[in-house]
């Protein structure tokens, strides 16, 4: 006859060996659920006729053949792309801090016309190979949120945009909402922005 310690430490070990055998099972079985999961869908592993219900059949339906998708027309291309270039153009234009020395000015010399670079360029102070460090750190940056083109010939055209401000001055950040129109010209290639002005 056993002792009751012998016998306890046989019903704990019995207890633990089903616990562990159901773990194992769960896990296993997990581990192949993962694995159909994963594969993809091949005419191996697709369900066979026993293993579907009868009462829910799979129909399959051809949608693609139901959407219909026009192409953007060149005037509409062109459109979208004035939009962006003013929306690019304002966006770096007017973001900036007071470490940048007037890189946002330079970067969007691509982006305008001659006559109004000659301009932009004319208030552009020389590059300072040491930073002013007693001056107080101020940024500010500009985000369009959306644009409209409100005029349009071949020539010019003019988009409205409603931006977001974001200004820090001595750790203090505000934010603002604007709007913005930005005049584009056609230069016989490309179209440049030939100015810009605040809305109030």
């Amino acid at each position: 006859m056993l002792s009751l310690r012998a016998r306890i430490f046989i019903i704990i070990s019995l207890i633990i060996l089903v616990v562990l055998g159901i773990s194992i099972f769960l896990l296993v079985r997990a581990k192949k659920q993962a694995t159909l999961n994963n594969q993809p869908v091949t005419a191996e592993n697709l369900p066979t006729a026993t293993g579907l219900s009868a009462t829910a059949p799979i129909a399959v339906t051809n949608v693609s053949g139901n959407i219909k998708v026009n192409p953007a027309s060149s005037l509409e291309t062109q459109q979208n792309a004035v939009q962006q270039i003013a929306k690019i153009f304002l966006e770096r234009f007017n973001s900036f801090s007071s470490e940048s020395q007037f890189q946002n000015v330079r970067d969007i010399q691509t982006l305008v016309s001659k006559t109004y670079w000659s301009q932009l360029s004319a208030k552009i102070p020389p590059v300072k190979t040491v930073p002013d460090i007693s001056v107080p750190f101020s940024s500010t940056i500009t985000k369009a949120y959306s644009s409209k083109l409100s005029l349009w010939n071949e020539k010019t055209a003019t988009v409205e945009l409603q931006v977001k401000i974001t200004e820090e001055k001595n750790s203090i950040v505000s934010n603002r909402d604007q709007q913005a129109k930005v005049y584009l010209i056609h230069d016989g290639q490309n179209w440049l922005v030939d100015k810009f002005e605040w809305v109030k």
